[in-house]
C-alpha cells in the first residue's frame, strides 16, 4: 500500500475494473493527507515511514514474494489473500526510549506497513504458502504457466502492390 509505483506485471491476465486505477490514487491520496495531518505522530515518526523492500519473481509454476523484514516477530506480520490480491502487513515498533540515552545516530526507521501484490488470474489461492526465516517472509502461490485461453491471432496486411494501386485509382480519378 505504501509503494510509490503500483507495478503489476501480470495486468494482460487479470480481470479489467475500470475503476481500480482511481482506487488506488484514493488510497494514495488518503495515506498522504493521513501522513501530514494525524497529531499522534511526531515529525520524526512521520519523515521515518518504513516501508519493507520487497522483490518478487516466478520459480517452478509458482509466484514468490519475498519481503525483507530484519528485526521483526513473525506475529507482527499478516499475510491475507483475495482472489485480486496478495496483502502483507505488519508493524516493527521500536524499543522503549531511555532518555539517559544519547544518540549519535538514529537511522532505523519503525512503524507499520501494508503492500498489496496483484495476483495473475487463475492463481491456486488454497494452496499459498508463507514462511518467515531470518527476517525474510516468503509467500508462495501457485500460478498457471501460460494462459489456457490464449490464442495467436494473426494480423491482415495489405501488400506493398495493393497500397500502391490504391493510390493510382485515386490519382486516375
Amino acid at each position: 500500500m505504501k509503494s510509490l509505483v503500483r507495478w503489476d506485471p501480470f495486468r494482460i491476465m487479470s480481470r479489467f475494473d475500470p475503476f481500480e486505477e482511481l482506487h488506488s490514487v484514493q488510497r494514495d491520496m488518503d495515506r498522504l493527507f493521513n501522513r501530514f495531518l494525524r497529531s499522534d505522530t511526531s515529525p520524526r515518526e512521520q519523515r521515518d515511514a518504513w516501508i519493507p523492500a520487497v522483490e518478487s519473481y516466478t520459480k517452478e509454476g509458482n509466484l514468490v514474494y519475498k519481503a525483507e523484514l530484519p528485526g521483526m516477530d513473525p506475529k507482527d506480520v499478516e499475510v491475507t489473500v483475495t482472489d485480486r490480491e496478495v496483502v502483507i502487513k505488519g508493524e516493527r515498533t521500536a524499543e522503549k526510549e531511555s532518555k539517559e540515552e544519547s544518540y549519535i545516530y538514529q537511522e532505523i526507521s519503525y512503524g507499520s506497513f501494508e503492500r498489496h501484490f496483484p495476483l495473475p488470474e487463475g492463481a491456486k489461492i488454497d494452496a499459498l504458502k508463507a514462511k518467515f526465516t531470518k527476517g525474510i517472509l516468503e509467500v508462495t502461490v501457485p500460478v498457471p504457466e501460460k494462459l489456457e485461453n490464449a490464442r495467436k491471432i494473426e494480423i491482415e496486411t495489405k501488400g506493398a502492390e495493393q497500397i500502391e494501386g490504391e493510390g493510382a485509382a485515386k490519382k486516375a480519378a
